[in-house]
C-alpha cells in the first residue's frame, strides 16, 4: 500500500509538470527511495535561464502540490509523503510575496519573516495571501489531476511495474 501511495504521489508530480506551459518537463520519476526520507522523486529538466518569471513560480508551486493532490484523490487517506514539498511551496511562497515582489498588493516591497519590524497587521496580511497563493496553486493542481486521473493511474501502475522511468517513457505515457 505505502509503494502504491508513493508512486501515485510521484505521478501527480510528474503530470501536472508535464501539463504546466512555464516548467520545464519532466525527464524522471522513481519510486525508489533515496536516502532515508525521500520515498521517491520526480526530477524535471533543469532550466538555462536564472531569472524566474511569476508563472513560473506559480506553476512550480502547483507541481509542488501535485503529489498532494494525487493522495487527496487516490488515496483513502494523505501522508507524511509531502512534507518536504510542503515546507519548499510554503517557503517559495513567502520569497514570492516578501523577496520576489510578485505579488501586486504588496508591490515592491522586502519582506523578512525573521525580522520582527514588522506590525502584526502587516504580518497578517503577508500570511493570508501567501495562503490564498497556495490555496489558489491547490486548485489548480487538483483541476489537472483531476482531469487526468487516467494518466496518473497508468503512470502510477507502470511505476509499480518498473520503478523508474526516464523521458522517453513519460512522453510515451503521456502521448498513448
Amino acid at each position: 500500500e505505502e509503494r502504491e501511495t508513493v508512486a501515485l504521489h510521484e505521478s501527480g508530480h510528474t503530470l501536472v509538470a508535464h501539463m504546466l506551459p512555464n516548467v520545464t518537463g519532466p525527464i524522471k520519476v522513481s519510486i525508489m527511495p533515496r536516502g532515508k526520507s525521500a520515498l521517491g522523486f520526480s526530477q524535471c529538466e533543469v532550466s538555462e535561464t536564472k531569472l524566474k518569471t511569476r508563472d513560473e513560480l506559480l506553476e512550480r508551486m502547483c507541481v509542488l502540490l501535485g503529489g498532494r493532490v494525487a493522495e487527496e484523490l487516490f488515496c483513502k487517506n494523505i501522508t507524511t509523503g509531502a512534507s518536504d514539498d510542503v515546507e519548499k511551496l510554503t517557503e517559495l511562497a513567502y520569497n514570492f510575496v516578501g523577496n520576489y515582489a510578485m505579488d501586486s498588493k504588496f508591490g515592491a516591497f522586502h519582506y523578512n519573516r525573521s525580522k520582527r519590524i514588522y506590525g502584526n497587521a502587516l504580518r497578517e496580511d503577508v500570511d493570508t495571501k501567501v495562503q490564498d497563493i497556495i490555496h489558489s496553486c491547490h486548485l489548480r493542481a487538483k483541476h489537472i489531476v483531476r482531469d487526468n486521473k487516467e494518466l496518473v493511474r497508468k503512470m502510477a501502475d507502470a511505476l509499480l511495474d518498473r520503478e523508474t522511468l526516464h523521458q522517453e517513457d513519460i512522453k510515451k505515457l503521456f502521448s498513448a
